[in-house]
């Protein structure tokens, strides 16, 4: 890439990123706090005030990131904010003109990195925040042995936020790094499509698509099939992969990084092949 291209593709994403964190909507996101606060960080603390041990600070974002619930949210909120994108007007439409369709569609994708680490890191630091912890980088005895302690909650809500599938078998930094990478790349799967079909002059279409994968995912985790590996969401919750205490994994997680990589390859393809064919002519073809 020249430096013009560089530069070009540079101020694109960050027009397209103030535009973004500048739109009244982002303040969605405060609701998803609340059901962090409420779903994951709450139980936490409750568990060890109960225990007398504080967590540690990264334990609340590996619980918000393997809920069933909250990876359900946290995909629906992202996408809300980014279902506008990418936005045409006829500025836009001189711009792509100027610049080329490449470098605006690199532009976008640069935008999409950027705006979904974003999202990420801001729940990674309110999780953090919140969460009254220690800064360590192993789990808290109040993750590990509050079981053993209480065996009667063996099976309750808070349980599941941090099943001992995953500490018993990964580190504690391995598991916040392995849930923030693979859901960002749910969150770039999720877009890609979108941006796909809205290159194509059909974003009811896209959007229809996005959360039909959301709810097949769900449904297939609900019930355990070995069918769920087929959509992201499984892919995206760490703790499946593992059992509860055999050292082989359910699933290799590298599996799960290696199935991203497919999707998110074919769908940039997909993008750049109904780019190629996409002429800007009038707004209407994308907005």
């Amino acid at each position: 890439m020249n430096k013009s291209r560089f530069f070009s593709v540079l101020s694109i994403a960050r027009s397209e990123y103030i535009r973004w964190i500048t739109n009244p909507r982002i303040l969605i996101v405060g609701i998803l706090f609340i059901f962090m606060r409420t779903l994951a960080v709450e139980p936490l603390l409750e568990r060890a005030e109960k225990m007398s041990v504080p967590i540690t600070v990264f334990e609340p974002f590996v619980a918000i990131g393997n809920s069933g619930i909250l990876v359900l949210l946290m995909p629906c909120v992202f996408l809300v904010l980014i279902s506008d994108y990418p936005i045409i007007s006829g500025n836009t439409l001189l711009f792509v003109q100027r610049t080329g369709k490449i470098n605006w569609f690199l532009g976008q994708l640069l935008f999409i990195i950027s705006a979904i680490f974003s999202y990420m890191g801001t729940l990674l630091i309110v999780s953090i925040a919140t969460s009254k912890g220690e800064f360590h980088i192993e789990w808290s005895e109040t993750v590990r042995l509050y079981a053993s302690r209480f065996p009667n909650e063996y099976n309750s809500f808070a349980s599941e936020l941090l099943p001992s599938n995953l500490y018993n078998q990964i580190p504690l930094i391995t598991s916040v790094l392995q849930t923030f990478l693979l859901m960002s790349a749910y969150l770039f799967v999720l877009v890609l499509i979108l941006y796909l079909f809205k290159l194509m002059s059909i974003k009811s279409a896209g959007v229809f698509a996005v959360f039909t994968i959301i709810g097949l995912g769900v449904a297939t985790c609900s019930l355990k099939t070995d069918a769920m590996w087929h959509f992201p969401m499984a892919n995206t919750i760490v703790w499946l992969h593992y059992t509860e205490i055999l050292s082989e994994p359910v699933i290799p997680i590298i599996r799960s990084y290696l199935y991203f990589a497919i999707i998110i390859t074919a769908l940039l393809i997909g993008n750049f092949m109904a780019l190629k064919k996409l002429q800007f002519t009038n707004i209407e073809q994308v907005s």
